[in-house]
């Protein structure tokens, strides 16, 4: 998260994240706080800057940067850990100072279960599109949505939802706590609804528009830009950071696949007028 008097970015993984923050710390005077934190009460009244990604090619990204042995959702799935472990992480990721004990024995029984070997085996190779797709099965088959930790499972939201959208509204509202709790969560047609409500974000940046729309976010939030500034962020498209291996997204899908991602991230898609990879 980069903090500054005037605007706060939000970072969600795998959305440019670290590209957008390094050309806000070229203009602006703040400070990297953490990485994909949420963003505390006292801070949410200033100006709220996210990003977001075609889901579809978010899901290659995130699974690409798992195939190079990288991020949390590698991390997750492919090892086991330990009692003390879980107990401090997602007290930390849920925001909460406990853990009911159904909650933790929830968790629990869930690493137990968890196939490691069927995980570590889909991260084997970035250029096979069969294991993106059966990688792809898992993350998001709702009986798995354990094996992701970070509070994901315990949130009404993995009954229908894949992590995306998980992540989306965990970081860009101020549910705190009420994401593992709120009834209207189950119901994905609420969603727009507790979206309209509970939002905290003023400017969302596409991924695909990235340097355009961060330069209309700076506008909105008052801040303005030098000539030198705005050609920073104009010839920063080449430069991108933090970037995983594996070919552009039309390579992995099938139809099952985009369908899949379809029904599991229909409020982004809906939302932004993302479109499916070409077969």
């Amino acid at each position: 998260m980069f903090v500054s008097d005037s605007l706060i970015f939000v970072e969600l993984h795998k959305t440019a994240g670290s590209h957008i923050g390094r050309c806000l710390n070229k203009i602006l005077t703040g400070e990297q706080v953490g990485k994909h934190n949420v963003v505390p009460p006292e801070l949410q009244d200033r100006f709220i800057l996210g990003s977001i990604r075609n889901p579809w090619d978010w899901y290659v990204s995130l699974w690409g940067y798992g195939c190079d042995r990288k991020g949390s959702a590698f991390s997750q799935t492919t090892r086991r850990y330990s009692v003390n472990y879980y107990w401090r992480q997602l007290n930390k990721e849920m925001g909460k100072n406990w853990l009911s004990p159904a909650q933790y024995l929830r968790q629990l029984l869930a690493d137990t279960a968890k196939p490691v070997a069927l995980w570590n085996e889909v991260y084997a190779d970035s250029s096979n599109p069969e294991l993106f797709r059966k990688w792809l099965r898992l993350m998001l088959d709702t009986d798995r949505r354990f094996d992701i930790g970070e509070g994901y499972g315990f949130s009404p939201l993995s009954a229908h939802s894949g992590v995306l959208t998980y992540r989306y509204f965990k970081l860009f509202t101020n549910l705190g706590s009420d994401l593992y709790s709120l009834p209207d969560l189950a119901d994905s047609s609420r969603l727009n609804e507790v979206w309209e409500q509970r939002a905290i974000t003023n400017f969302v940046v596409r991924n695909e528009h990235l340097e355009a729309d961060l330069i209309d976010a700076l506008t909105c939030a008052n801040i303005a830009l030098t000539d030198e500034q705005r050609l920073f962020i104009l010839q920063g498209k080449n430069e991108k950071t933090n970037t995983s291996s594996r070919k552009s997204m039309d390579f992995y899908y099938d139809a099952e696949s985009i369908e899949l991602v379809k029904n599991k991230e229909a409020f982004i898609i809906s939302r932004y007028g993302y479109e499916p990879p070409a077969l």
